[in-house]
């Protein structure tokens, strides 16, 4: 009797085990699907949001971003999240390694220059958006908003006002976006 009891408890212990494992994996599909990745960049401002509540009904095009932790002092405590176009973009794909230079006792800047074809975007992207407000985009989080006041043509970009934690750690995150040369 006991033999035919076994192999049941090992079907039964065999399906629930099953059961488990496909309802955790259903469970991480909609988790991750759900979760959107975006290029680090520069990004056009629809609009910013002071509610901090999470948007719903948004366009296509539209994707809402938080501020980056290592920014805080820098960024306006009145701005929650920011809804961006996600269409247009400029690409932070850089040419050399991010420089850093002192910029007050306790503020550094981050020096950042892209490849001459994110330089040629910039350009573009910048004249076309004259007097609009823009985000910098690392990681999925705003760095800093920006009001473009005239075309940036030399394919350069600063990050202002980061203090020591903030700027080292963007630095080394920002190695990824160095374009590797090909040999």
């Amino acid at each position: 009797m006991k033999s035919q009891k076994r192999p049941f408890t090992d079907y039964l212990i065999r399906t629930i085990l099953t059961t488990i494992v496909v309802i955790s994996g259903f469970n991480g599909f909609a988790q991750t699907s759900s979760v959107q990745t975006i290029p680090d960049g520069l990004y056009l401002i629809i609009k910013t949001d002071t509610t901090n509540l999470k948007m719903d009904a948004l366009a296509s095009n539209e994707m809402q971003i938080y501020f980056s932790k290592l920014f805080e002092d820098y960024n306006s405590e009145d701005n929650f999240s920011i809804i961006i176009d996600t269409t247009e973009y400029v690409p932070l794909v850089l040419d050399k390694a991010p420089m850093t230079e002192q910029q007050t006792e306790a503020k550094k800047k981050l020096l950042l220059s892209l490849t001459p074809e994110a330089s040629e975007k910039l350009k573009s992207f910048t004249t076309k958006h004259v007097m609009k407000h823009v985000v910098l985009v690392v990681a999925g989080e705003a760095l800093t908003m920006h009001k473009i006041k005239e075309p940036i043509t030399s394919g350069q970009l600063q990050i202002t006002r980061c203090n020591d934690n903030a700027c080292e750690q963007l630095n080394l995150s920002l190695n990824d976006n160095i374009k590797k040369m090909k040999k």
